[in-house]
């Protein structure tokens, strides 16, 4: 049984006013309702208008939202770096292993590999000052008669892009511990792990190499006591500031096509490969050669991943422009909505909002615009692979597909397997910003028609949270909501004319009454 909508409803705007009718013997509260309803005809039109402004809305901005998505999913997924994939081949993976990305060329061969390994610093073990008491962790700092005045050390530390950082650790003196130290060490985010056991304490950097000898220090500013002191004290850095030789992180060394070269991580790019050392060897334990292939496989699967994307759009974007409007459903007024259950409502306003965007024209243009792109999009990589039909990929002839796009994956191979770097060309080329006109490729071109058009629509239906007098139906919304609030103003004061009319009467019908009564008792 379908639940009905509890909400009662009425043309009456108050109780105030309401009369029993108890002399003229007539339902006047009815009779009021009745004429109210009348009265309230055209504000109800008014009503129902603002209601198909805002289903409009709503509809712009979910299409809109389709079109962020598509923009989105076409620059993630389908950068040139990701587009044309190819694949390494390493000759010893035990020794190195290799990644190819889109612009990985050439053979490599990699001999007299040293690994980077990370600085680090040991102490001895540290005494309580004048005892030979081992400090704790829970030994406070002001008791290793630390006196850095500000709480403050700043350390420079290699990071894992090879470069310098500076970080201020800031502690206090008088209240922390060995181990609260350490902690707000391994916090800071300096680029350092500090560790305290049996009264000893180690620092190591959490990048391998050094840039110019130097792999992490203290920044010490020449004050006296000097900033180093809480370093010292502990064991790891002298008065310099500096953490010693011992604590200087080693490059890694290789050899590649018989270039000596070197770098901070173990991980490093070579002619767009990269290659990660996983042991030392040298070229008595025999070189590592490198070398890729392009994945036709993986270059085949992302056009038809595209062509998806896109025709998915294509699908949400024709269906509410082709969408038919059912006139027999108009928007519900309030009266009829309380007359019907939730589940009335709902399957009523489902038709109510069919055909809402109907012929649109901001929506008709993108997916015109589209097509366009599809027809012109070209290369000059190849003259044989230039277009899409070219590659295999045409427009639907059927006419309910509405312009998506089909593939011929055999011809589409045979495309790829001849230039992979036509097809990669066609689809993810960038626009060129030298004047020559070139838009770029087909994903290129295709997101920033989807820009353009959510642009328009954000002009027509404005972006969620947008001030309403800033885009065109949030203008007509402001202009129809004034019309009915002064609608509401006049109807209320019709309402209370009808009630004074209606009460005259009554005090009429009760005075001749009154007079009737009289003449009788005479």
């Amino acid at each position: 049984m379908a639940t009905t909508n509890a909400a009662s409803f009425s043309y009456l705007s108050s109780s105030s006013n309401r009369l029993t009718g108890l002399a003229s013997g007539m339902d006047i509260d009815s009779i009021v309702e009745k004429l109210m309803k009348a009265e309230s005809a055209k504000m109800e039109k008014l009503q129902q208008q603002k209601q198909k402004y805002e289903w409009q809305r709503d509809s712009y901005r979910s299409i809109n939202t389709k079109l962020e998505a598509f923009r989105t999913e076409a620059y993630d997924k389908y950068k040139p770096s990701s587009f044309l994939t190819k694949s390494a081949t390493v000759s010893d993976s035990s020794k190195l292993s290799v990644t190819a990305s889109a612009s990985a060329s050439g053979s490599l061969t990699i001999t007299d590999a040293t690994l980077a390994n990370s600085a680090i610093k040991i102490s001895n073990t540290i005494n309580i000052p004048n005892t030979a008491d081992a400090i704790t962790g829970s030994t406070k700092l002001k008791d290793l008669n630390i006196t850095n005045p500000d709480g403050e050390v700043k350390v420079k530390v290699i990071q894992k892009d090879g470069t310098l950082k500076e970080t201020s650790i800031k502690f206090n003196v008088e209240t922390d511990t060995v181990e609260d130290f350490v902690k707000k060490v391994n916090s800071s985010g300096a680029g350092l792990t500090a560790i305290f056991s049996g009264g000893k304490m180690s620092l190591t950097a959490n990048a391998t190499g050094n840039k110019d000898g130097l792999s992490m220090e203290v920044v010490t500013d020449g004050t006296n006591p000097p900033s180093s002191d809480v370093f010292e004290k502990l064991g790891l850095a002298d008065n310099t500031g500096s953490f010693g030789n011992a604590a200087v992180g080693q490059n890694a060394k290789y050899t590649v096509n018989g270039i000596e070269k070197t770098s901070s991580s173990n991980t490093f790019s070579e002619s767009g490969y990269t290659i990660t050392l996983n042991k030392t060897f040298t070229q008595a334990d025999g070189s590592v050669s490198i070398s890729s292939t392009t994945d036709k496989n993986a270059i085949a699967d992302k056009v038809k991943s595209f062509v998806e994307l896109y025709n998915g759009l294509i699908e949400s974007l024709n269906s509410p422009i082709k969408e038919k409007k059912n006139y027999s459903y108009p928007p519900l007024t309030d009266a009829q909505k309380a007359e019907m259950s939730e589940d009335e409502i709902k399957k009523w306003e489902e038709k109510a909002k069919l055909g809402t965007l109907r012929n649109d024209a901001a929506i008709s243009a993108v997916v015109s615009n589209m097509r366009t792109a599809i027809y012109s999009i070209g290369t000059n990589k190849d003259g044989k692979y230039n277009t899409l039909y070219n590659i295999g990929i045409t427009t639907s002839d059927k006419y309910t597909d509405g312009g998506k796009l089909v593939i011929d994956e055999k011809k589409l191979l045979q495309a790829i397997e001849e230039n992979p770097d036509a097809i990669a060309d066609l689809f993810t080329r960038s626009a060129e910003e030298n004047g020559t006109g070139d838009k770029g490729g087909l994903i290129t071109q295709l997101r920033g028609i989807a820009k353009t058009g959510i642009d328009s629509i954000a002009a027509k239906a404005g972006k969620e949270g947008a001030v309403e007098n800033s885009f065109t139906l949030g203008k007509n919304l402001i202009s129809i909501e004034t019309k009915i609030s002064d609608w509401q103003k006049k109807l209320k004061s019709i309402e209370e004319r009808y009630f004074k009319q209606f009460s005259a009467m009554e005090q009429a019908i009760q005075k001749a009454n009154s007079q009737s009564s009289l003449f009788a008792q005479g």
